[in-house]
């Protein structure tokens, strides 16, 4: 693999042809890929050059790709680079604490390459950064944030928050205000930082959005 000026991509695809596609993505991006459909060989490539971004295109083989994402344990570092699940919208879909972002499939492409660029370039500045657990139906603040044309950068878990706010900086922070992501206040380096609860109105932060 080359060296690449604006960051590393792995992806895991059981689809030759779709990793083609994503070279081609990545490639118009200036991003550098290693795309395989061998999991271990994933993994192990990651142990020894660190990726910006780690990504698992589940469309292909479900079953697979999800019994491999719950037993990995220890063999993935989402303190060192965030992980990416791609799935269709109609996978009833396990939780796992070790992914930053789920997408459903096809891609929102714009959403999926300014991920990509926040973790590998940096430099974005979203109105908000929205650390809370995966939803399929998004809750009433998030849809006002959609409905009110605010930019956000919605991330599950602790670890991606703290690779995102590295690179970025977001006029604010907010936290879902539950059991998995009440300390991560404590943690995240940001001056402006609130509790949501995901059914709330935004009009309380909204002071701070301008």
């Amino acid at each position: 693999m080359q060296q690449s000026s604006l960051g590393r991509i792995f992806i895991y695809d059981d689809n030759k042809p779709m990793l083609s596609a994503f070279k081609d993505i990545f490639t118009s991006h200036s991003f550098q890929m290693f795309g395989t459909d061998n999991v271990y060989q994933l993994l192990q490539y990651a142990k020894e050059i660190t990726p910006d971004v780690m990504i698992f295109d589940i469309e292909e083989n479900y079953t697979a790709a999800t019994s491999t994402i719950n037993h990995m344990g220890r063999e993935i570092n989402p303190e060192k680079y965030p992980i990416i699940v791609l799935k269709p919208q109609s996978y009833k879909f396990k939780v796992f604490p070790q992914i930053a972002h789920y997408l459903h499939t096809p891609l929102n492409m714009p959403k999926f390459i300014d991920i990509l660029e926040s973790y590998c370039v940096g430099n974005k500045q979203h109105d908000i950064m929205l650390l809370g657990s995966y939803n399929e139906k998004p809750g009433k603040f998030r849809q006002q944030l959609d409905s009110l044309n605010y930019s956000y950068f919605e991330v599950h878990n602790e670890d991606a928050a703290r690779l995102y706010l590295a690179k970025n900086t977001p006029k604010i922070v907010c936290i879902e205000y539950s059991l998995p992501y009440i300390t991560a206040r404590h943690h995240l380096n940001h001056k402006h930082i609130f509790y949501v609860d995901r059914d709330q109105y935004i009009t309380e932060i909204q002071n701070f959005l301008h």
